[in-house]
Order: structure tokens, then C-alpha cells, then sequence
């Protein structure tokens, strides 16, 4: 009889650690950290996650076989030698906070968990495992892999070659020189200090002019042979005091320097200077994606494309591959393209390198589902049933017919289903919900229960066989990977999810992804003839709930009006 592989892929010491689970090429689980400690972008050993995916898979440390890990430390030795060489006063700083970390893996591993002797490690290369994320749940027998992030393994960016379930990279940019870093420094600029502020700048970047453009590209950037080069002089990110900490509590300096705030301080006194420099920093971004996308397009290899890295979550830059002009027939962005999505990738390498067949690698719905005996006893804690009142619906239609009405009535609900999903975005199992058609809702949530900027937009979650009449484009994405461009016709019709410059950050729903979801959309176009729903992740300003005792939290701490969880209806006393 031949035994079991049993591969544990994880992402640590990046930001958005992760573990994921397979057996026998199926994939079982897969979790973030932050999710279970409540901590956003947790950076540290993800071993809450790692214990909850065996949780779900019945699988006991001891059955472990391999462990995949998103990062191969000796690799890329000569840029990182030549960049050192150059900079010797950076060896102890970067050695000590990134490099030792990662080379002590398996150490920590056998701190925290009690593996079995004979287990196998595998370091897959950071751009590798990215590809792969992509690649494999793809189904594409041929295609270009492209990843695109801050850095990782000393390597900004990576396009590969992807064909009988080999990928071969082709071209490499290597640290310091980012594209995502960029991105980065200039989210920090405009006041936005957080870690994962950057899609802030995405949505800011629709109500201004790209005027700073040309100012932004000769100064902050070199000409050369590379696609991405960066101006040094501009940046601190290089430098022996830079700090970049990436555990429990994820730390890092300010990439930019004082040379920037001298370069605009002027303009930093004009009254719309925000919004401009936003959208002069998103078109910079998109200049030097199409740069690498036109490099990729001449190679001829293929007309399909996988894509990840911490970038491809740019869903206004995704637009250009997804419209109906693009050069690719095919387009394959994953749920979690981000570093989190790095524990999939270097599982889905071990696994493809065994000659493992892969399954149920599509689906996001990887986390844990809760029953309704264990969610009735935590409503009938004793905190609880002096704040809420609960109705157990008798079916699943009584459950949609009464969310689907609540929502037609403008009520704002949370909405917690089956298995959570894996990745930044809540894509129907861990939502709150709301009607497209009310040109307040997106001020009401933005204000009331999200707490945060009101320019930011929300995403329409569409019934995939109405998405042309009501969208441009025909791109299936059911993990809101891209913009487009809400029809004229249709605008005012659904206001909450139009941004200001007409697009939305799409998600389509079928039923092979998502059945109950696609079956609360369709009793919702039965009530109102839109097969839209407002759909925005299950917090406030927090990681997307977890446990039933989140949401019923984060109902109490805002204005929702009731939240699902599975058939029980749950409402404050007094609303």
C-alpha cells in the first residue's frame, strides 16, 4: 500500500501568514493566521492556522509528510552577493531580521509541532510558489505565469513560462527596484501608514487627475535596461536603518525619504493634491505593468495568462488584461494572490512534483463551518441573550426569502454561510449584504458599520448569465479580481456599487462556485428585478470574522440591522 502525502504549505515571516492542507493532491483547508489571533497581516509563524487546517483535514501533526514553505533563502545568491558587496554596512540588519528567520524554519517547526522524523521540507522559490497559486487551479495546458509583488527571495517580479504542469521562469527584476514598492511608499506619502493601505490609493485614485505624472516618472525613476528601476536617492528601503519586521506585530519604516517631501512640497499645499497624486501614482503603476505585460505579449509563448503576487490585487490595473481589447483569450487570477495564496503555491508545487493529481483547487471555501447545535449554544450564552433575540428559520428558502426581503427593504445584514473563503475578500460565506439600488447605502456602511473613508467603494456581486447585460466585458471573476465599467444604462439604477468613475470591482456568482450565494441572488431578482447585490467583507476594522462570536460582536459594536448564521436570524433587542 502505498502512504498517504500529506503536505502542509505555509506562508511565514511575510506579511499574511497562512497554512494550507493536502491529501493526496486534494486540497482540504487552507486559513490565514490572522483570521484566529485577530491580528491584521500577522507576520509570525502561523500556528493557529497550520493546527486548525489539521483540525479540518482529521490529520494528526505525526501524519505530516512534506512541508512546502513560500520561500527558498539560498536563492538568487549572486544579485543578493552583488547588492551586499555594494552596501556592506547592510549585512547585519538584512541577515538578522529576514534572512536567519527563514533559514530556521524547520527548527521552529519542531518548537511548535511533534512531526514525525522522517519528514520532508521543501523551500519553494517566493515568485515560484506565486506562479503556482495561479497556474495550477488555472487548468490552462499552456501558459505565461507572471507574479508581481514588493519582494521576496530578493525578487520584485518574475514572468514564467507554464506548460505540463512545469514552470519555467524566464525573467526576474530583483530588489531594490519594485514596483510594489513604489506603490507602497507612495500610500505612506499620502498618510496611510498600514500595512495593505494601498487599495486606499486605488479608490482615492478615481476622483483626481494624473497630473503629477511626468513629475513622478523622471524623478522617482531610472531609464535603463530594466522595466523597473528605481531613483534611490528618493527612497530608504535599501538602507542599512530601514526596518522591515515581519512578526506578531508587522513593522516597517517609511520607505520614502525627505528628498520626496522636498520634490512636492509645494504642490502637497494645492487642495486636491490627494486625489491627484493618487491617481498619478495609479497610472504610473499601470504604465509599468503594461511595460512588463507588452514584454510578455512579444515572447509569443501563449494567449493565456495566470497572474499573482501582492499585485495583481490592483483590480483598476487588472482591467487592462480583462477588457475586451486584451491580447490574452484566457485569464486566471487566484483567490489569494497576495502572500497568503504563497502557502497554496508551494504546496501545489510538491504535490505536482510528486505527480499528485490536484483537486478542488478552484474553490475558496477552505476554512471552517460551523454547526447549528454549536452556534444555538453560543446564543444562548448568557452575554448574548441579554443583547440579541434569534429565530431559527425552518429551511434554506425561508432563510433566503427573508434575508432577500430584508435587503429589498434597505436593511444592511451580515451574512455567515458554510466554509469560510480563503483570501482578502469576502466572496459570499462572510459578507454583509446590502441593496445596490440606494444611492445612501454606500455612505450608511462606509459611516456606520465599516467605520472608515467615505470614498471607498463597495463590490457588486452579480448572477453570473446577467453580467454583460448589466457590465462590459464577459470576464469570468468570482474572486473580484478586476474592475469594469458598469453599463451607461445601468448607473443609476445601482448607485452603491458604481464608483465615481463609473466602475465596480466585480464578482461573479454561479452555482458551481458558490450555491447558496447564486441562490440568494436569484430570490433577490425576484423581488426586485436585480441580480446584483452590494457584497463587502463580514468586519468592522478588523480580519473578516472567523467564529460565530465575531459577527455577533460586530453587530453589536455597529449598525447592521441583522445578521445570518446559517438558519438563525439574529437581531439586537432593541432594533
Amino acid at each position: 500500500m502505498t502512504k498517504s502525502k500529506i503536505i502542509l504549505g505555509i506562508n511565514t515571516f511575510h506579511a499574511d501568514s497562512s497554512a494550507c492542507l493536502i491529501i493526496n493532491g486534494e486540497l482540504i483547508a487552507a486559513i490565514e493566521e490572522e483570521r484566529l489571533n485577530r491580528i491584521k497581516h500577522f507576520a509570525g509563524f502561523p500556528i493557529q492556522a497550520i493546527k486548525e487546517c489539521l483540525i479540518i483535514g482529521d490529520v494528526d501533526e505525526k501524519d505530516i509528510t512534506d512541508i512546502a514553505i513560500n520561500t527558498k533563502p539560498l536563492s538568487n545568491l549572486f544579485p543578493k552577493g552583488m547588492h551586499f558587496l555594494k552596501n556592506l554596512s547592510l549585512k547585519e540588519n538584512f541577515a538578522k531580521e529576514r534572512f536567519f528567520k527563514k533559514i530556521n524554519i524547520r527548527k521552529i517547526f519542531n518548537e511548535k509541532l511533534n512531526l514525525n522524523k522522517n519528514i520532508k521540507f521543501h523551500y519553494i522559490e517566493h515568485h515560484l510558489a506565486h506562479i503556482a497559486s495561479a497556474y495550477y487551479p488555472s487548468e490552462f495546458k499552456k501558459t505565461n505565469g507572471l507574479s508581481i509583488d514588493g519582494s521576496g527571495d530578493f525578487v520584485s517580479f518574475a514572468y514564467a513560462k507554464c506548460e505540463k504542469n512545469k514552470i519555467q521562469i524566464e525573467k526576474k527584476n530583483y530588489f531594490p527596484h519594485s514596483l510594489g514598492i513604489f506603490y507602497h511608499a507612495m500610500t505612506q506619502f499620502l498618510g496611510y501608514k498600514k500595512y495593505g493601505d494601498e487599495y486606499k490609493i486605488m479608490g482615492l485614485a478615481a476622483y483626481g487627475n494624473p497630473i503629477y505624472f511626468d513629475k513622478i516618472l523622471t524623478n522617482l525613476f531610472k531609464t535603463d535596461e530594466k522595466i523597473i528601476s528605481l531613483n534611490l536617492e528618493y527612497f530608504n528601503h535599501h538602507k542599512q536603518n530601514f526596518k522591515y519586521i515581519a512578526n506578531e506585530n508587522l513593522s516597517i519604516d517609511n520607505i520614502f525619504n525627505n528628498n520626496l517631501l522636498k520634490l512636492f512640497s509645494k504642490e502637497m499645499e494645492e487642495e486636491n493634491f490627494q486625489k491627484n497624486f493618487s491617481s498619478s501614482v495609479q497610472k504610473i503603476y499601470e504604465y509599468f505593468f503594461k511595460n512588463i505585460i507588452k514584454e510578455i505579449i512579444d515572447k509569443n509563448y501563449s494567449k493565456n495568462i495566470v497572474y499573482s503576487g501582492g499585485c495583481a490585487l490592483n483590480s483598476s490595473a487588472n482591467k487592462f488584461l480583462t477588457n475586451k481589447d486584451s491580447f490574452f483569450n484566457k485569464i486566471f487570477i487566484n483567490c489569494a494572490p497576495g502572500d497568503n495564496g504563497g502557502a497554496l503555491g508551494a504546496a501545489f508545487v510538491v504535490a505536482a512534483n510528486y505527480g499528485l493529481e490536484l483537486g478542488n483547487i478552484k474553490s475558496p471555501y477552505l476554512g471552517k463551518k460551523f454547526s447549528d447545535k454549536r452556534i444555538k449554544e453560543i446564543l444562548e450564552n448568557e452575554k448574548y441573550k441579554k443583547t440579541l433575540i434569534y429565530d431559527h428559520l425552518k429551511s434554506e428558502d425561508e432563510l433566503l426569502e427573508t434575508a432577500s426581503r430584508y435587503i429589498a427593504e434597505g436593511k444592511v445584514i451580515g451574512w455567515f454561510q458554510d466554509k469560510m473563503e480563503f483570501g482578502p475578500r469576502a466572496l459570499g460565506n462572510r459578507s454583509i449584504l446590502a441593496d445596490p439600488r440606494s444611492p445612501n447605502m454606500k455612505d450608511i456602511i462606509n459611516k456606520k458599520i465599516k467605520r472608515r473613508e467615505s470614498f471607498r467603494p463597495f463590490a457588486p456581486s452579480v448572477l453570473e448569465e446577467f453580467q454583460s447585460e448589466w457590465f462590459e466585458g464577459d470576464f469570468f471573476n468570482p474572486y473580484m479580481s478586476s474592475l469594469t465599467t458598469v453599463r451607461e444604462e445601468k448607473r443609476k439604477i445601482i448607485p452603491a456599487v458604481t464608483h465615481f468613475d463609473n466602475t465596480a470591482r466585480l464578482q461573479t456568482v454561479n452555482e458551481d462556485y458558490n450555491l447558496k450565494f447564486s441562490k440568494l441572488l436569484n430570490y433577490f431578482y425576484k423581488l426586485t428585478n436585480v441580480p446584483i447585490l452590494l457584497n463587502t467583507s463580514f468586519n468592522e476594522n478588523e480580519p473578516i470574522v472567523f467564529k460565530p462570536e465575531e459577527a455577533l460582536e460586530c453587530i453589536l459594536r455597529t449598525d447592521m440591522d441583522a445578521i445570518f448564521i446559517n438558519n438563525f436570524l439574529i437581531k439586537k433587542i432593541n432594533n
